[in-house]
């Protein structure tokens, strides 16, 4: 089953990245809660004010349920002094991930006749 990678682009207003952090932290443990594979926050590097939320999620609905849930609209409402509007959550599907330590999987030998090279 593929799956399904979820974007949000959090821009935080300046001096509030600390308060809006506080409050929306506890939204990627409701994420696990709510059936996510993996839940992260990364910062980026020249633009401070700038977070990127992901959730990698085996169904679209679990998500739903997810940001619409009672908890996630509480935090929502908590941070909401602290961030521009509208959020607006973006769907990717996973393609292909490497880990370290995977080994390059060998070539499957076909089975079909090699071309004629001349």
């Amino acid at each position: 089953m593929a799956e399904h990678v979820n974007f949000i682009e959090w821009r935080v207003h300046p001096f509030r990245s600390d308060r809006w952090l506080e409050a929306w932290s506890p939204a990627l443990d409701r994420a696990l809660a709510f059936g996510a594979k993996r839940a992260f926050l990364t910062r980026n590097y020249e633009d401070r004010l700038h977070f990127r939320q992901v959730t990698v999620w085996e169904s679209r609905d679990d998500f739903e349920r997810y940001w619409a849930s009672d908890e996630i609209e509480a935090l929502k409402l908590a941070a909401l002094n602290y961030f521009n509007k509208p959020l607006l959550p973006v769907w990717h599907t996973m393609t292909i991930e490497a880990t370290a330590g995977d080994e390059a999987a060998e070539p499957e030998p076909s089975t079909e006749p090699a071309e004629a090279t001349s």
